[in-house]
């Protein structure tokens, strides 16, 4: 497991990636109305401890995690560190076939483990997750699935 300077400075580098993300939507590409596109820095920011101790320290290959939506751009900015993202994306939140501002299985690049888009879904999927796993294990002869987490907040 890393060291605790080590995740704070992981931690730093996504914060910066994930308010960049937001930044960029809102501030530096242009739309052809003017409006801002959306992203929500600080409830982005409330999880990007937990997120990081969670992807750079705890996860292992079978776990799967609901990130809550408003968090979407730091999922995103751990998916490129973790090289499962091109760079390119970063700039693209809410971009036609870009990042989607909600986690979502269908229409982002990156890997996303459940859509959290729909109210409610974020936290529930991971249960139903967590039952569907330890049915099959109980019924046929495969190993139980990994840990299911679901990262609740405002949104």
């Amino acid at each position: 497991m890393p060291d605790v300077a080590t995740l704070e400075s992981v931690q730093r580098r996504v914060l910066w990636l994930a308010t960049s993300i937001v930044h960029h939507a809102n501030r530096v590409r242009s739309t052809p109305s003017g409006v801002k596109v959306g992203g929500h820095q600080s409830s982005s920011a409330s999880l990007v401890s937990a997120m990081t101790a969670l992807y750079f320290a705890h996860l292992q290959a079978p776990d799967r995690v609901s990130v809550k939506p408003h968090a979407s751009p730091v999922l995103h900015a751990i998916n490129y560190l973790l090289g499962r993202l091109d760079e390119q994306y970063l700039t693209e939140l809410r971009s036609f076939g870009g990042l989607q501002s909600y986690p979502s299985r269908v229409k982002d690049p990156d890997p996303v483990d459940f859509s959290t888009g729909s109210v409610g879904i974020g936290a529930t999927a991971p249960i139903w997750s967590a039952i569907a796993h330890r049915y099959v294990a109980g019924h046929f002869d495969v190993p139980r699935g990994g840990r299911q987490v679901a990262l609740l907040g405002d949104a």
